[in-house]
């Protein structure tokens, strides 16, 4: 018993414990379900196996097709426009000479501690067609846009997404810029080198694993992203802004009760985060081309 306490594994069974219950033991369930025709409602042992006909029906039903390229939409350009901000911020900010650093560097947490149900109600207030302070602002243009109509919607959680993540994809950033070496940049200011073949040449390679893992995590959080879309839009109106975790809601929860079928869903999504982790993890293991 000693010398399995002095072992690393001693220390490592709560953890491994923790993560087989909350994780791996819903994931074999989620897979056990997909396989079988459940309403919700019934007993337990009213299932009927029914095999793939859940995950042939999920490739055969339109909703889920629109709502595959909803969320495509939706990952992309919120991650890119998260990307490009947040790269923006963090050089600005890491100028040292810079006042109120440390100041603006700490309110850049404040976003990210808003629970983002709760940030989808704040926005949801802020893009009122008539009372919200965007509408008030545009008004001085003369722009008075409807943020829940059929062809807005889905910018309006777009904005929410990006206002609430920038932050969070900035301080990746900053960290990766504050720890670059300054040798190769001193080396191509004395050859002459311009800022932009700076940042393309140096900055952007030296800076690829951070980049990498900013991708890698505001996009899997991104492609089941369901608080905002929830408390701002509820997924319409009609299915402006019903994005795959939406209609895994509403197909097994809310509007039919098909637990089977919800769950097959669930599991191209999986499947979904899954090949982009691994196609994203694939580049940072691959070694750079020289320039």
């Amino acid at each position: 018993m000693k010398k399995f306490l002095q072992s690393p594994y001693a220390w490592l069974a709560p953890a491994l414990a923790a993560l087989f219950i909350i994780t791996i033991v819903p994931t074999f369930f989620l897979f056990f379900t997909s396989l079988h025709h459940w309403e919700l409602g019934f007993p337990w042992d009213e299932r009927v196996f029914i095999g793939l006909k859940n995950f042939s029906h999920t490739l055969q039903n339109p909703l889920f097709r629109s709502a595959l390229v909803r969320t495509l939409i939706y990952t992309v350009s919120a991650v890119t426009v998260q990307f490009i901000l947040g790269f923006l911020i963090a050089s600005f900010l890491s100028r040292r000479t810079l006042l109120w650093r440390g100041f603006l560097i700490g309110s850049l947490i404040i976003p990210m501690t808003v629970t983002p149900s709760i940030a989808g109600l704040i926005w949801r207030l802020y893009f009122n067609p008539t009372y919200g302070i965007v509408n008030y602002l545009l008004g001085f243009i003369n722009l008075q846009p409807n943020w829940y109509g059929y062809e807005l919607a889905l910018l309006s959680a777009v904005i929410v997404e990006v206002w609430q993540w920038t932050p969070f994809v900035t301080l990746i950033l900053l960290a990766g810029l504050s720890a670059l070496p300054r040798t190769p940049f001193e080396a191509a200011m004395v050859d002459g080198a311009s800022r932009f073949q700076m940042l393309w040449n140096i900055t952007l390679p030296l800076l690829r694993p951070i980049i990498l893992i900013a991708l890698l995590l505001r996009g899997m959080d991104a492609l089941k992203m369901f608080d905002v879309i929830f408390s701002l839009t509820g997924g319409g109106p009609a299915d402006a802004t019903e994005l795959i975790s939406m209609l895994i809601y509403r197909t097994g929860f809310y509007h039919t009760g098909m637990v089977g079928r919800a769950s097959a869903i669930a599991v191209f999504l999986l499947a979904a985060i899954i090949l982009l982790s691994q196609f994203l993890i694939k580049i940072l293991d691959s070694e750079p081309k020289s320039a």
